[in-house]
C-alpha cells in the first residue's frame, strides 16, 4: 500500500503478488495487485481484478475511484481504466456512479451525465445516482433539468441533506427562491452539523435581496477552518451598539480579490466610529488599499499585533446590518495613484474610446469547488473578438494570469502591457486613463466600479448573489451594468449587447465637441 500511494506500480505489485492467489480470496491483496496493474497502464489485465474487488465490497467506492486518487496528474490513464472495467459490466451503477464523479472534476459534465444514466438504467431506485446526476446536468447548465432529478433524488431518500441542497441551489438558479429556501430548511434538519448547508442557504437569501436573513447564515464559511485562525469569540459583532473608541480592528482579506476590494468600503466607516484598524492583505492589494483614510496596512506573513476585534472583510456587511436599502454605494472609495496615472497614460494609445478588457477569472486550484465556478464565470478572448470590430474602440487588455496566454483571433487588435503590471495599483492607475470596463465577475469589475468607473459586467447565467436577480444595475457599483447570459454557457449575445454599448458610447464620443 504504501508503494502505491507512492505511485510505484511495479514494486507494488511485487510485494503484494506473494498474499495473491488466483481466486482473488484475498481482497486487499486483488485490490493492490489491480491496481498496481493499472498505475502501470495495464488496465485489461487490471479490469477483471478491479471489478472482483468491487462486486466483493459493495459498501465501497468503486477502486477505480482509488486509481483517481493515487493518479491526479494521469486522467487519461484513469479514463481508460474505466472504460476497461465498463466493458465487463455494463451496468455497474457504482463503477457509473465513480466514473460520473471523475468526469465531472475533469470538467466532463456531459459525459458524466451519460455515464450515470447508463448506470441508473439498471438501478433506478439508487438514490446517490440521481444526485450524482444532477449535478451532471447542473454543471452543464442545465438547471431545470438538474431540479427534476434532485427531486427524484429526495423522494428516494428524503434524509440526504446533500440531495436537499443540492436542489435549493438548482432552484435558485431559476429564481425560484421560496422554493430554493424550503429545500435548503430541509438539507439543515437532516445534517444541522454541516455549515455547507446553511451557507448554501445564505447565498440563496443573498441573491433573492434578503440580505438581514442572510448575514448569520453566511458566517458559517468560517467554520471550515480557512484563515489565520484568529478566535471566533474576538469576531467584530453588530456594530450598531458597540462602542469603537480606542479599540483596534484587525480586519483580513479572506480569498478573492474582488472580495476585499468590494467590501473594503466599510473599513472607513470603521475608521469614522472611532476604531484603529488594521488590514491584513496580500502583497498584491498593498498600495492599492493604503489610500483608504485611517487604515492601517499589515502585510500578510507580518507578526500580528494585539487587537480586541477581528472581521474577515466579507463579514463587514453582516457586522454593518447591511440590507439593500442601506448598500454603502458612496463612490468613488478607491482612487488610482496620481504618482503612476500620467506614467500609464502615456503608454497607452491615444485614440479611440480606450476599452479595458477581462475575460477570465483566477482559477484558484486550491478549492477544488472553485474550479467549475471558474469555468463557468470565465469566457474566452476568442469570444470577446466581436469587440474588436466596433468603429472607434481601442482595446487594452487587464487579463492576468495564465488566460493572458490565449491566442490572439486575426481580427482583434489588443493593447497588452500587462507583464509590466505589478499590482492592483498599476492596474487601478491603467483604468484611471480608460473610457469603460468590459469585464467578467471577477477582481477587475469590482476595482473599476469602485473608481466609478464605467463597467460592462459580463455575466454568467447562474450568476453571483452579489449581482442580485432580475435587474441589470448594482447597488454597490452605480456605474456598473449587468449583461447577463440567458442561456448558460453562451457568451455570444453577452458580447453582442456589450459590443453595441461600445458602439454607441464611441460614436457619443465621435460627436462630443472637443474640450475647451
Amino acid at each position: 500500500m504504501a508503494a502505491l500511494e507512492a505511485g510505484r506500480g511495479a514494486e507494488a505489485e511485487a510485494l503484494a503478488s506473494p498474499f495473491f492467489r488466483g481466486d482473488g480470496g484475498d481482497i486487499e491483496a486483488a485490490l493492490v495487485v489491480g491496481l498496481a496493474l493499472a498505475l502501470q497502464g495495464d488496465s485489461r489485465r487490471a479490469a477483471p481484478l478491479l471489478q472482483h474487488v468491487a462486486h466483493a465490497r459493495p459498501g465501497f467506492a468503486h477502486p477505480c475511484a482509488d486509481l483517481a486518487r493515487l493518479s491526479p496528474g494521469n486522467p487519461a490513464l484513469v479514463a481508460t481504466q474505466f472504460a476497461h472495467c465498463a466493458a465487463l459490466d455494463w451496468a455497474d451503477v457504482n463503477l457509473a456512479y465513480c466514473q460520473a464523479e471523475f468526469l465531472l472534476d475533469c470538467g466532463q459534465a456531459r459525459a458524466a451525465a451519460a455515464v450515470m444514466r447508463r448506470g441508473l438504467a439498471g438501478r433506478p431506485e439508487f438514490a446517490p445516482g440521481w444526485n450524482m446526476l444532477g449535478m451532471a446536468l447542473l454543471e452543464g447548465g442545465d438547471a431545470t433539468g438538474a431540479i427534476e432529478v434532485f427531486e427524484r433524488a429526495v423522494d428516494l431518500n428524503p434524509d440526504e441533506g446533500g440531495a436537499w441542497t443540492n436542489l435549493g441551489m438548482a432552484l435558485k438558479i431559476e429564481g425560484r427562491f421560496d422554493a430554493a429556501v424550503v429545500a435548503h430548511d430541509r438539507a439543515i434538519a437532516c445534517a444541522p452539523s454541516d455549515p455547507r448547508l446553511r451557507l448554501n442557504r445564505a447565498v440563496t437569501l443573498l441573491r433573492a435581496g434578503r440580505m438581514a436573513e442572510a448575514w448569520p447564515d453566511y458566517e458559517a464559511r468560517l467554520e471550515s477552518g480557512r484563515g489565520p485562525g484568529l478566535p471566533m469569540n474576538l469576531l467584530l459583532p453588530d456594530v450598531a451598539t458597540l462602542d469603537l473608541a480606542g479599540r483596534t480592528v484587525l480586519a483580513w482579506h479572506e480569498e478573492g480579490f474582488g472580495d476585499t476590494l468590494q467590501f473594503g468600503r466599510y473599513l472607513p466607516m470603521l475608521v469614522a466610529r472611532g476604531a484603529r484598524v488594521l488590514l491584513r492583505v496580500p502583497e498584491a492589494l498593498t498600495r492599492l488599499m493604503a489610500q483608504l483614510p485611517g487604515v492601517e496596512i499589515l502585510p500578510e506573513g507580518a507578526g500580528i499585533p494585539p487587537f480586541d476585534w477581528h472581521v474577515p472583510v466579507f463579514s463587514l456587511p453582516r457586522a454593518f446590518a447591511t440590507t439593500l436599502d442601506t448598500v454603502p454605494a458612496v463612490i468613488p472609495y478607491l482612487r488610482a495613484d496620481p504618482g503612476l496615472t500620467p506614467s500609464w497614460n502615456a503608454r497607452l494609445p491615444e485614440d479611440g474610446l480606450r476599452v479595458g478588457v477581462v475575460w477570465a477569472g483566477q482559477a484558484r486550484p486550491w478549492l477544488p469547488w472553485f474550479t467549475s465556478l471558474d469555468r463557468r464565470r470565465s469566457a474566452s478572448l476568442a469570444d470577446l473578438a466581436p469587440l474588436g470590430a466596433v468603429p472607434g474602440v481601442t482595446l487594452v487588455s487587464l487579463q492576468k494570469g495564465a488566460p493572458a496566454a490565449e491566442p490572439r483571433p486575426d481580427t482583434l487588435v489588443l493593447h497588452d502591457f500587462t507583464a509590466e503590471i505589478a499590482d492592483f495599483a498599476d492596474t487601478a492607475a491603467i483604468i484611471a486613463n480608460l473610457d469603460v470596463v468590459v469585464s467578467v465577475d471577477t477582481s477587475v469589475a469590482h476595482l473599476a466600479g469602485a473608481m466609478g468607473k464605467p463597467v460592462l459586467l459580463l455575466d454568467r447565467y447562474d450568476s453571483c448573489w452579489r449581482w442580485l436577480a432580475g435587474r441589470d444595475d448594482s447597488p454597490w457599483y452605480p456605474s456598473l451594468r449587468i449583461l447577463r447570459q440567458t442561456i448558460s454557457g453562451e457568451w455570444a449575445p453577452v458580447v453582442a449587447m456589450a459590443a453595441d454599448a461600445l458602439r454607441t458610447m464611441a460614436e457619443h464620443r465621435r460627436r462630443a465637441p472637443p474640450a475647451a
